[in-house]
């Protein structure tokens, strides 16, 4: 195999291309870190639209829209979305948003979420839920958030007690 020798421009340039990338990929580093510091989670509304997807004997589909308000001040936009429900306690099943769904800045925003529920247990508990007036939800899971090419998997914790009629948007 034969090699060719590298003249001076060539020589010089591999250094400087490598140098500058090097810089570039710090800077993009740098304005990266420096812009998830000040993320703030979506802040929880409510929850619109449920509706009864497959019905079956163990397991079913409930369909929602859950509300949010973006604090940030930059749009991003959500992949996915899934992970676990629970109402006061009561393992209701898995949730998941597979749809692409575009977040404003500062601004108000819906997920189509499908949660495949455990009907014995949803039945069960719905009744003690519809006398108490307030239940304790609780969620946890990923979620998939990102803007144009760079995409992180954001944790989902949320916590707390919600009136049956404002989670419902009944008013």
């Amino acid at each position: 195999m034969k090699s060719y020798p590298l003249n001076d421009n060539q020589s010089r340039s591999a250094p400087t291309l490598f140098l500058i990338s090097s810089y570039l990929v710090a800077l993009f580093s740098f304005l990266l870190l420096s812009s998830c510091q000040s993320f703030q989670a979506p802040e929880f509304r409510n929850v619109d639209n449920i509706r009864l997807g497959k019905l079956g004997k163990n397991s079913s589909s409930i369909l929602a829209d859950v509300q949010y308000y973006n604090p940030n001040r930059t749009r991003l936009k959500l992949k996915s979305a899934k992970g676990e429900a629970w109402m006061d306690d009561v393992y209701l099943g898995r949730f998941e948003v597979d749809s692409l769904v575009e977040i404003p800045a500062m601004g108000n925003f819906s997920l189509p979420v499908k949660l495949d529920a455990d009907m014995g247990k949803v039945l069960q508990h719905s009744l003690t839920a519809l006398l108490s007036r307030e239940v304790r939800i609780r969620i946890k899971g990923t979620a998939r958030v990102g803007k144009s090419f760079f995409y992180i998997n954001y944790p989902i914790e949320y916590e707390g007690a919600q009136k049956l009629d404002q989670l419902l948007n009944k008013k």
